[in-house]
């Protein structure tokens, strides 16, 4: 009762400021203007700024966020209701806080804002409002935090805001907005933005019914230091025939209404490290469209209860959740920006704003990298398989020099005594059989002096067990159980990951032997991909301290060394001359509707960008229409020896890396590369279309376009003829 007299009471304070605003037009904040609505469907308008207009219901906190330039609006909450769904589905629809609770073993139940007794006391700010919320049942509360800012609306909760005093229910996870910019059925066209490997659209069209699920996934991979389940599917259970499923890169992601312009990209600024991306077309149990970002702060997982896994076990939760600000910055964009070439675009503005990526030098390079020693079993221990040797790299230099392939980067793999597997490497020793350190150390200063970029290849993250001792220091997951990430191959059967702190304390040991002898290349693999909660010494360590502590680690090798990573989850691009291993397509989800390179649009002219390897590609040609299309520089793995060699070896599913096979590959490849790059040196991709005949269209902030036509026929377009699979640049 009193909950519900103290809305009445504000609500009828709001009335009478506004009514004063109006008269005097002096409200604090100056919200009002003479041109604008002071409500929209149920909505007041709380604020206004320069582009758009925010409004607010008190009953549920929902917003309407207003382009001033379009006049279209984006709802927060469902305004149709078409009957058929239930109480707690109405109840996700219309809060802006929608709460997983987790009661016992139980993580399913529901806590907002519409279906629960819900105290509120709300303060009005300048540009938006502060809500202290809680929720008497089950005892636990928060504070949200919402203001429209010049690039859009920012809606938070401070973690010291959050308060549980119940022993009953706990807080599960935590959603802010989860219908922001929703839509029925096909009533708008438009997409959802799904930062699905380079990025994905799902239409807003009528799905029919036709799936059962939408796009959920965590941002920055999955976390090993929980049971999760396991969809390897095998052949004669050893070999895994499924490809593992694109991560999220980037802690976005967006829905754009195109007919009514207006569109946002929503960028996860704090909590994203322990949060998961919902990307959900209609007909996925509601028929509503809807993306979201859910912020976990427990998990429920599996405990055994002895030694031995199959004698029973219990199903349990984090009895601690995990600490971190939780916030989401909508960035709204209308006009002829509402799209996702305009959402890139706002992204990288974002990013170079708020010092989440520096500009680099983007010169064009071919990355060719080569794989130097592997291991092979012999009787009771390994014996080495040389591959590629220091001479062996010189001639490959000399002959793509006198073929005119200048501009090279690379990264040597299996470069260290042991070959490629010997984890974690803790100093700068070279393997005799490609011709030991000091021949590595003359290589390394003669490419320098070519100019070509020799980069050795470290993965900071694993440990072999069976090359190195493995007692302390390992990863144990929550359960307590150690874990092990199998290779289903048949020398090294099973791999372990440090602790974060061994693998800092391990890399600045090698670094230390490094940079006295060389300038100091360095590719960084594995904590640049990977995160991961994990006890150790019987404490437990979240995904935020792995995220803290790798980020640490990171700068501090960014200032001894010229860095480059391996697939670098988005807060690490600050520290990175190059981004490796772009995943240029997306899991090919059933739902997802169209494949767009968003991470390659906000990327291009500020990292270089490089493909992963094209000699694992099926359909080169088109993989070669992709680099043209996403701007991106192509890499190759090469090898001296005939890839036959590694057929008993851990490498043995690289089934083609000859040099002499790629040879042709590789000048050709430059030769069209280089002159695209050289039009649009240092330029932005500022508009990608994807026209409907079979052409997609690129042009970048120099006026520069590229057409390129995957469609087995002729395509005219804008006054050019396009050849079937080939491209044309106009300047």
């Amino acid at each position: 009762m009193a909950h519900r007299i103290f809305r009445k009471t504000i609500t009828t304070l709001m009335a009478t400021l506004l009514a004063l605003e109006i008269f005097f037009g002096n409200f604090p904040g100056s919200f009002i203007k003479a041109n604008a609505a002071s409500e929209i469907n149920g909505h007041t308008l709380i604020a206004e700024n320069a582009g758009y207009r925010l409004y607010m219901q008190e009953d549920n906190l929902s917003l309407i966020v207003e382009s001033k330039e379009t006049g279209t609006y984006m709802e927060s909450a469902v305004s149709f209701d078409d009957g058929n769904n239930n109480n707690t589905w109405l109840g996700a629809m219309q809060s802006a806080v929608v709460i997983t609770m987790i009661n016992g073993g139980d993580d399913s139940k529901q806590a907002d804002l519409v279906n629960d007794d819900v105290s509120r006391q709300i303060t009005y700010t300048d540009n938006g409002f502060s809500a202290k919320l809680y929720w008497t049942k089950y005892k636990f509360g928060m504070t949200l935090n919402v203001a429209l800012e010049e690039d859009g609306v920012v809606a938070s909760v401070d973690d010291d805001s959050i308060v549980e005093d119940g022993t009953s229910y706990c807080l599960g996870t935590i959603s802010l907005y989860p219908y922001m910019g929703n839509s029925y059925m096909d009533e708008k066209e438009g997409y959802l933005l799904v930062p699905d490997g380079n990025g994905a659209l799902i239409y807003l069209d009528d799905k029919e019914g036709r799936f059962k699920s939408g796009f959920s996934s965590m941002i920055y991979g999955s976390d090993i230091g929980f049971d999760e389940s396991d969809t390897t599917t095998l052949l004669y259970d050893k070999y895994n025939t499924i490809k593992d499923s694109e991560q999220i890169i980037a802690p976005v992601y967006g829905i754009a209404h195109t007919e009514d312009k207006i569109a946002y990209l929503a960028v996860i600024e704090e909590g994203e490290g322990r949060a998961q991306i919902e990307c959900v077309p209609n007909g996925v149990s509601v028929n509503y469209n809807r993306a979201y970002a859910k912020f976990i702060c427990r998990k429920t997982y599996t405990q055994p209860t002895s030694n031995n896994s199959t004698s029973g076990s219990i199903h349990t939760y984090e009895s601690e959740r995990s600490h971190s600000d939780l916030k989401v910055r909508f960035l709204f964009l209308d006009g002829e920006n509402a799209n996702y070439s305009g959402m890139a675009s706002a992204y990288r503005d974002y990013l170079l704003k708020t010092g989440g990526m520096k500009c680099v030098d983007t010169a064009y390079n071919t990355r060719v990298d080569f794989l130097g020693t592997e291991r092979e079993s012999w009787l009771f221990s390994t014996t080495p398989v040389v591959m590629t040797t220091v001479d062996d790299i010189y001639g490959i230099y000399d002959d793509l020099e006198t073929a005119g392939v200048k501009d090279i980067l690379s990264v040597y793999k299996g470069w260290q005594d042991g070959g490629l597997y010997n984890l974690p490497i803790s100093k700068y020793k070279a393997d005799s059989k490609i011709g030991g350190t000091k021949a590595l150390t003359g290589l390394i200063r003669d490419a320098e002096e070519r100019g070509i970029s020799l980069y050795l290849y470290n993965d900071g993250r694993t440990i072999n067990p069976d090359e190195q001792n493995a007692t302390f220091n390992v990863v144990k997951k929550i359960n307590k159980r150690r874990y092990e990430e199998k290779t289903y191959m048949d020398v090294y059967e099973n791999f372990l990951y440090l602790i974060p702190d061994r693998s800092d304390y391990m890399l600045s040991k090698f670094l230390k032997s490094y940079t006295s002898k060389t300038s100091g290349n360095l590719a960084l693999a594995g904590v640049t991909d990977t995160l991961f909660s994990y006890t150790y010494s019987g404490k437990t360590y979240s995904r935020y301290d792995t995220e803290d502590t790798y980020e640490n680690m990171v700068a501090k090798i960014d200032e001894s060394t010229n860095l480059i990573m391996e697939q670098p989850f988005a807060y690490l691009w600050k520290n990175t001359e190059a981004f490796l291993d772009m995943p240029l397509y997306t899991s090919s989800y059933m739902y997802e509707d169209e494949s767009v390179p968003f991470l390659s649009m906000v990327l291009k002219g500020v990292i270089p960008v490089y493909s992963e390897y094209v000699n694992f590609e099926a359909n080169k040609q088109e993989f070669f229409l992709k680099l043209v299309e996403t701007g991106t520089y192509p890499s190759f793995y090469i090898t001296k020896e005939s890839s036959s060699e590694l057929i008993y070896t851990n490498s043995c599913d690289i089934y083609s890396s000859e040099y002499t096979t790629y040879r042709n590959t590789i000048i050709d490849y430059t030769e069209q590369l280089k002159k695209l790059w050289e039009v649009t040196e240092n330029a932005y991709m500022v508009s990608h279309e994807i026209t409907g005949t079979g052409v997609t269209k690129v042009t970048y902030s120099n006026g520069v376009k590229i057409y390129v036509n995957y469609s087995s026929t002729e395509v005219n377009i804008d006054g050019l003829a396009v050849s079937p699979m080939s491209y044309v640049v106009e300047k």
